[in-house]
């Protein structure tokens, strides 16, 4: 799909779900989905404003959950990372706690706060443990602060629902540290799906490695 068709598409899925907030304002998931939408355009103080005031119009919880969450979705898509988490903590329906978890570990992720990260992504797979995604997550922490075996069992767990490129190189990396091996089926397999995502992934690691052997030499 080329740019410009994505655009049209988005512009009408905007108009479709404005129409929707018109037919049946009381509807807190019609506000949310169109937030989703404007937020994959960047339009992000629109998505902002369109969450807070719509918080206004509900008292129910799971209502104020679903737009609270929305919002802290705004805050992490533009990197404000600690005002993201602080209004998911704010979360407490349950139908919304484990993705609100989830974000959470993401966005401490996204700081470099790996033991915090951990806390909450662990809090988040204690209600879904068979999660891709919050394997994922777990998988990456666990890489992040040097834990390989840790970092297999839930890359090959979220492996069992989900294949993408990212995912599979991961599990490269953690293969070629337990082994000791440049290369693994996982690494081949990640290269099949996306070309273009492993040779910049790969181009990383031989970046990193060439750090860490330059400050070898170096001490």
């Amino acid at each position: 799909m080329t740019e410009k068709k994505e655009n049209e598409e988005n512009q009408n899925l905007v108009h479709e779900l404005i129409q929707k907030i018109d037919q049946d304002p009381h509807n807190a998931q019609n506000y949310y989905a169109l937030a989703t939408v404007l937020v994959k355009q960047q339009s992000f103080d629109q998505a902002e404003e369109l969450l807070v005031k719509a918080r206004g119009l509900f008292s129910d919880q799971p209502s104020q959950d679903l737009l609270t969450y929305g919002l802290g979705n705004v805050y992490y898509a533009t990197g404000l990372y600690e005002r993201a988490n602080a209004t998911f903590q704010t979360v407490k329906d349950p139908q919304y706690r484990h993705d609100a978890n989830l974000m959470i570990a993401q966005g401490y992720y996204a700081q470099s706060q790996y033991k915090l990260a951990f806390a909450f992504a662990l809090t988040a797979l204690e209600q879904h443990q068979q999660d891709p995604e919050t394997n994922e997550l777990m998988g990456d922490i666990n890489l992040a602060m040097g834990e390989a075996q840790a970092a297999q069992k839930y890359y090959d767990v979220a492996l069992k629902n989900k294949n993408t490129a990212k995912l599979l190189f991961n599990r490269g990396v953690v293969e070629m540290t337990l082994t000791q091996q440049p290369d693994n089926d996982y690494f081949a397999k990640a290269k099949q799906i996306d070309p273009e995502f492993f040779s910049k992934a790969k181009q990383r690691l031989v970046d990193i490695d060439k750090l860490l052997h330059s400050s070898k030499e170096a001490d």
